[in-house]
């Protein structure tokens, strides 16, 4: 419950906090292992994740493999701007709506 008031802090991260805004880390030094209190997605110190190293290993190089090998698309024309980004409170904070996305093979010799 800490971190997630803390992730949304609207004195730490301006009025936008509940928004995806990436771009408020550029030029900053905060990094995800736990040494910058504004965001802590794998805790600090001795409450720390201990696989949080096996975890971004692993969910970059799934992030990698669907990019390099699949067309993702929006269903029945959908915009990004349409998307439903609203999470809901939990342990892990999932999405409130699953996102649906169309994918299509993007080598031609895999569907032959």
């Amino acid at each position: 419950m800490l971190v997630y008031a803390i992730g949304r802090d609207t004195s730490v991260w301006s009025s936008n906090a509940e928004e995806f805004y990436p771009e408020r880390f550029s030029g900053t030094n905060i990094d995800v292992k736990g040494n910058d209190f504004q965001l802590l997605p794998f805790g600090s110190g001795r409450r720390k994740c201990p696989g949080m190293q096996l975890g971004m290993i692993v969910s970059q190089l799934v992030v990698a493999q669907m990019v390099h090998c699949f067309n993702l698309k929006l269903p029945n024309g959908m915009s990004p701007d349409e998307l439903d980004m609203t999470d809901k409170f939990g342990a892990t904070l999932p999405r409130a709506n699953h996102l649906m996305a169309m994918a299509t093979y993007s080598f031609a010799y895999l569907t032959k």
